[in-house]
């Protein structure tokens, strides 16, 4: 199991250049971004890209989440369960900086800066009410593969990855036996229903 937790690994780092937030107000789209994008101070804002001039724009949070991941992957050419705990330990602190890198940029997040902006008129928190704030597919993506790292780093790190190898053996070889006896069940239901109407007889 050890070797294969580089798959989501890897699927957690290369979830960063898939989309990862949309901004919209009245169903349409003002800001896009993907995890790199937001890791760097890049965003696409109304079909242009727009980047900013100083080092504020960075997100801390997103690049250290990108270097704890990066770090586990390098982590998996060593083995033992030293190993299986740093792998660990650095699954765990990607999701809670991505967690955190992206909170800023949530809904509830924007309209607090809006109010320390002295954004407080009527219109504008109406218009700010109106804004929506949407996690797309590389966000989630992100955080399952790194669950999922972070499970099978526990399994080895706990001696149960045999145990829990062979019970997955175990339950996609039933899955394949169930699959195997509902296409069988279906053919015969099809080959019925052929012979049923060729026994019918002809309308005049």
């Amino acid at each position: 199991m050890w070797k294969w937790i580089r798959i989501p690994k890897g699927i957690a780092l290369a979830a960063f250049l898939l989309p990862w937030m949309t901004v919209s107000c009245s169903e349409q789209k003002l800001v896009e971004a993907t995890g790199f994008g937001l890791a760097f101070g890049r965003v696409t804002a109304m079909g242009q890209a727009a980047q900013a001039g100083d080092s504020a724009s960075l997100n801390l949070w997103l690049i250290l989440a990108l270097l704890a991941i990066a770090g586990g992957l390098a982590l998996l050419f060593m083995k033992g369960r030293e190993a299986a705990k740093l792998v660990l330990g650095t699954s765990i602190a990607a999701v809670a900086l991505i967690f955190i890198g992206t909170w800023r940029y949530s809904k509830h997040a924007l309209l607090e800066e809006a109010a320390k902006n002295g954004q407080n008129s009527g219109m504008d928190q109406a218009a700010l009410a109106m804004i929506q704030v949407h996690w797309e597919i590389g966000y989630w993506l992100a955080m399952l593969s790194l669950v999922v790292a972070a499970a099978m780093a526990w399994l080895v790190m706990s001696g149960k990855e045999g145990e829990a190898e062979a019970k997955m053996r175990s339950l996609a070889a039933e899955a394949g036996e169930k699959a195997k006896a509902a296409a069988a069940r279906a053919g015969e239901a099809a080959d019925n229903a052929t012979g049923k109407k060729e026994d019918d007889p002809p309308k005049p």
